[in-house]
């Protein structure tokens, strides 16, 4: 049986490796600053909470601004709004996984805007109308968690992920 790496050892945060290859939907418990260890030292960095898992995702520029042009740059917003996640290949010196927003299922037509990072070109990108299966949110596939830690994500009769 393989298991991916992420899944070996759940910790706090969402890792792309968790989603089976599979877009994930998850609703927005909460949106919160923390200051977070990093590579430059001590970093001020958004939070999203979930309803359907305990563990939450650290925020990065790119998925902030696909969140932002879907449901705006208030983040209170946010809270209850639906996202699709995706894990998208890449290469970093940290990761060769990364997790990125696809849309959402409570867009009511796709959502165009210029993403625009520092030292990088811009790009279009296209947040896309999202389906969850039965209308409702699925978790991250649950992971075996180690014995000394809870269940990293929520209830298991929750239907698994689907592909749009």
């Amino acid at each position: 049986m393989t298991v991916d790496y992420d899944k070996m050892y759940p910790k706090r945060f969402l890792k792309a490796g968790l989603f089976d290859k599979k877009d994930v939907t998850l609703t927005v418990a909460s949106v919160r600053l923390e200051e977070l260890e990093g590579n430059k030292g001590r970093e001020t960095k958004g939070i999203l909470a979930f309803k359907e898992c305990k563990q939450q995702l650290v925020l990065n520029v790119t998925n902030g601004l696909c969140i932002k042009a879907m449901f705006g740059r208030e983040t209170d917003a946010w809270v209850g709004k639906r996202i699709t996640f995706y894990p998208m290949p890449i290469q970093s010196e940290f990761s060769d996984l990364a997790i990125r927003v696809r849309g959402s299922p409570d867009l009511k037509s796709p959502v165009t805007f210029s993403l625009i990072l520092a030292r990088k070109t811009p790009r279009e990108m296209t947040m896309q109308v999202t389906r969850a299966a039965n209308g409702k949110a699925q978790p991250p596939p649950p992971s075996p968690p180690p014995s000394d830690e809870p269940p990293p994500l929520g209830d298991s009769d929750i239907p698994p992920p689907v592909e749009p």
